[in-house]
């Protein structure tokens, strides 16, 4: 079996502004690509790249970083992501007035798989791409890509660079969930691995 795992839609580029982390798990980011590890290979180490945002598909796909098939799945990713409530009432409590709507049938149906119900969202502006490689335990290597939506809400008011700021800010925020779940992880199997060494040498004593 080969050593790595590509996936096919993700291009060869540049890597910028990596953030590598240790960890057991990534289902802190939302993920677009097939050929996750196993749950017994745990991975030990993850490459992001800096992310860009998109106002559309076609955005996307005219920056030649990602292919079409990313583009699109990391968007229909990102509807999937954006919060929905059942009135345009609650929604606009919530986000403020003005910056709710109701999706359109494609929006519907790329969240929800259905173009059926009643419900609202915030305004989708656009979403967040950026690339993911993980290696494994096994030494595997895996890369993927990774999402975040761009919506409307009263603190940035339909403004695109504001809302793209809140983005990057959701995503350095689950970067700093993963780093303290990744020093936890460590911890406790340093720990464990200690214990084992001391419950062997008490063993071997007492023989």
């Amino acid at each position: 079996m080969s050593t790595q795992d590509r996936t096919p839609h993700l291009p060869r580029r540049k890597r910028s502004g990596r953030l590598t982390l240790a960890m057991m798990g990534a289902s802190a980011f939302g993920l677009t690509a097939c050929g996750q590890p196993p749950q017994e290979e745990q991975i030990t180490e993850v490459d992001f790249d800096e992310p860009k945002s998109f106002q559309s598909v076609d955005e996307c796909v005219a920056e030649n970083v990602y292919t079409r098939s990313a583009c699109e799945d990391s968007y229909k990713a990102s509807l999937e992501a954006v919060p929905r409530y059942n009135t345009l009432e609650e929604c606009e409590a919530e986000n403020g007035e003005g910056a709710c709507a109701a999706p359109t049938e494609e929006q519907s149906q790329a969240a929800t798989g259905s173009t059926g119900g009643s419900w609202f969202m915030p305004a989708m502006m656009g979403y967040m791409v950026g690339s993911m490689m993980s290696n494994t335990s096994r030494g595997r290597s895996f890369e993927r890509v990774y999402q975040e939506p761009v919506y409307r809400n009263r603190q940035n008011q339909g403004n695109w660079n504001t809302a793209s700021n809140q983005a990057t800010q959701r995503v350095s925020q689950r970067n700093e969930s993963m780093r303290s779940s990744v020093a936890q992880n460590r911890q406790a199997a340093s720990q464990r691995r200690g214990f084992g060494s001391r419950s062997s040498a008490r063993g071997g004593w007492g023989s």
